[in-house]
């Protein structure tokens, strides 16, 4: 008994850090920000009375809640083409690269060591009207001008964010393949199933959790982008994050505080209805 005592108060300090971190990190800034958007800024100084004006301002016009819905159908959007590209990335890698798996994945992770604002610019050096692809297409005789649609549209902003979301997702889906036990397949193909009957009942419900965690792992961060709407897109594609950004720039720190509290609470939301669909095996309830 002593012993398992023991055991939980070094469980129970070895969670302190992490507690801490969380605090400091998530927490208390959000603490700090639910506070900010109930005050309001006159003459570029906080007014410290306690106000709603920050949330009527979301909901009097039809402005915030149409950019806050495109950033949610946005990110629904990329984070489905990013799990459609990494799982067979990631399959890939696992199946048929044993002794290129770590070459690969290095080659994965290799986009992490650049910033990502300058392999944005990267993106729009091949993609402008002068860029590499819309050069070559002339040049075989395929296009007479260059294509509108490649930069500063949604295109380019699903393309790029696609792009920068990707080496997540191939990460934890690989982490979950490199698990799953490969003698199930092999078993379910001497009973006569198809290659896509066998992915369908062993491979993708066993990998199921890997799914999901990558699909968190995209989705939340694609509703703070900042830099890559800005920079690729158009009006058209105007995404949340710059909005605030703006508000933050123009020192109204309570309606920015109140809009980034509202996506902080849409998207939780969506995460907590996610996984209320999955068991903790990650099977679908």
């Amino acid at each position: 008994m002593d012993e398992a005592r023991a055991a939980d108060r070094a469980l129970l300090w070895g969670l302190v850090p992490m507690i801490v971190v969380q605090l400091a990190l998530f927490v208390v800034p959000l603490g700090i920000m639910f506070v900010y958007s109930f005050w309001t800024t006159r003459d570029f100084q906080i007014v410290t009375e306690w106000t709603l004006a920050n949330y009527r301002s979301f909901f009097d016009g039809w402005i915030y809640p149409k950019v806050l819905l495109r950033t949610l159908v946005a990110a629904l959007i990329i984070t489905a083409l990013t799990l459609l590209a990494a799982y067979p990335l990631a399959y890939f890698i696992v199946r048929y690269t044993r002794r290129w798996q770590k070459l690969l994945l290095g080659a994965v992770i290799l986009s992490f060591w650049t910033s990502g604002l300058l392999r944005a610019y990267a993106w729009m050096a091949l993609l402008g009207d002068s860029g590499i692809i819309n050069k070559g297409l002339k040049s075989i005789g395929l296009i007479d001008a260059p294509l509108p649609f490649l930069l500063f549209s949604p295109f380019a902003v699903v393309l790029v964010m696609t792009y920068f979301c990707l080496p997540f997702a191939v990460i934890t889906i690989y982490a979950s393949l490199e698990k799953m036990d490969w003698s199930l397949v092999d078993a379910a193909a001497d009973l006569g199933a198809s290659p896509m009957r066998a992915f369908g009942h062993v491979t993708l419900p066993q990998t199921l959790p890997g799914v999901a965690s990558a699909a968190v792992l995209t989705f939340v961060p694609l509703t703070g982008m900042f830099f890559v709407p800005m920079l690729m897109g158009d009006a058209s594609s105007v995404m949340i994050a710059p909005l605030i950004a703006n508000q933050m720039q123009a020192f109204q720190l309570g309606l920015g505080a109140a809009l980034s509290f509202i996506v902080a609470i849409v998207v939780m939301a969506a995460l907590a209805l996610s996984w209320r669909h999955l068991d903790l095996d990650g099977q679908a309830a």
